[in-house]
């Protein structure tokens, strides 16, 4: 038990400075673009890089389901990690906006790789301390990191510009790479790996899993994407560029400081916990609605807290519906399917907003009732049991 908490905690630490790096670079991604004189159509690239990062969540939770290995698992979150960890500190070599947009892109494929396979082991290394509150462990640790990054590459600009910020993310990039690489060597077997096609692991997923799917699927579609959000409020005039800036960083501190209380009650509570996330999610939607400066500031509390639920108790709530064989294959559809919703919502969003603010609220309200209606179909056969 020792050893699997070891690897549970280096998983954690390799979280929080793998978002060092990675928060760190997309921190200044617009400026560094910018400085770089890139034509404005093409930094769209960069949401292409999102969408392909994505999809590779879920072609790596069906590669890790179909060879069916321990070394599989490791190897998928060893390279994304590597991945991401190189890429971003690589920036300060890049001399075009085309080596820019490659660069980033490529730190998305990272994260697409290793996603699905390093929640399957952290679910697996979390049970001993509870599978709620070692996810939520881990966005604390994970906010952390992303709440230092950018500090550090401020500094770097600072002092040396573009090419010494990015310089000094190879200093968390390397210590990224070497704790994983520790914990493969620590934790070589993982239970929660089990060959079989991935046409046979489509039909052994079952019923609660795609109603557990469903449900997520539409709280990403009624939960405004901060992009899309930030948008607003400098469209609507609620708030300065600054001022944006720090509503995200208030969002960011509220994710780490929940993080870790909502996984308890998930322990205890169990899928009862996630109903809070729609209900927060619509507060959020009717917050930005009211186009009042003075909620503003308000509602990014409110996203912090659906932003650390869906990082945290949504992925402990996995375990929960699946059989511990076919996770790898799970976290992947799940994360396609959120990640689509979510995509495809904010789309939505801004075209209602464009027509009438309270839309949007409307569309936020039907799409998160439904998510806890889904929801509760659920935990109404764990309440009997």
């Amino acid at each position: 038990m020792r050893r699997t908490l070891l690897v549970f905690l280096l998983l954690s630490l390799v979280s929080l400075m793998a978002d060092v790096v990675y928060e760190g670079g997309r921190s200044v991604s617009g400026a560094f673009l910018e400085f770089l004189k890139t034509p404005q159509v093409m930094v769209g690239l960069i949401g292409l890089g999102e969408f392909v990062g994505t999809l590779l969540r879920f072609l790596s939770g069906l590669l890790a389901t179909y060879i069916g290995s321990s070394a599989a698992l490791w190897a998928l979150t060893v390279t994304g990690y590597a991945v991401t960890c190189l890429s971003i500190p690589l920036l300060a070599f890049a001399t075009s906006w085309g080596q820019a947009v490659l660069l980033y892109t490529v730190d998305r494929v990272g994260k697409g790789l290793r996603t699905p396979a390093r929640d399957v082991i952290l679910s697996e290394v979390a049970e001993p301390l509870g599978v709620g509150k070692g996810f939520g462990v881990h966005e604390l640790l994970d906010q952390l990191g992303a709440f230092a990054g950018p500090l550090i590459v401020v500094a770097g600009l600072s002092l040396g510009g573009y090419p010494l910020a990015f310089s000094l993310l190879f200093v968390p990039g390397v210590f990224a790479i070497a704790l994983v690489v520790t914990s493969a060597f620590l934790y070589p077997r993982v239970r929660s790996v089990v060959k079989r096609s991935v046409r046979a692991g489509m039909r052994e997923l079952g019923s609660r899993f795609w109603l557990y799917t469903a449900s997520i699927s539409f709280l990403g579609l009624g939960f405004i994407h901060w992009s899309v959000a930030s948008y607003l409020y400098k469209t609507w005039g609620l708030m300065s560029d600054v001022e944006v800036g720090l509503a995200y960083t208030a969002a960011m501190l509220v994710d780490a400081v929940v993080a870790v209380p909502l996984g308890v009650l998930y322990d205890k509570h169990s899928l009862k916990t996630l109903l809070v996330l729609p209900a927060l999610s619509t507060l959020f939607a009717f917050l930005l609605s009211t186009r009042l400066r003075v909620l503003a500031l308000a509602s990014s509390l409110a996203w912090g807290i659906v932003m650390s639920g869906e990082e945290s108790i949504v992925r402990a709530g996995l375990v929960g519906v699946v059989d511990r064989g076919l996770r790898p294959l799970a976290y992947g559809l799940l994360s396609v399917f959120f990640g689509l919703s979510w995509m495809v919502g904010g789309f939505v969003a801004l075209v209602l907003a464009a027509s009438s603010p309270s839309l949007v609220a409307v569309f936020s309200l039907f799409s998160n009732t439904v998510s806890a209606v889904l929801l509760l179909r659920l935990v109404r056969p764990e309440s009997r049991g």
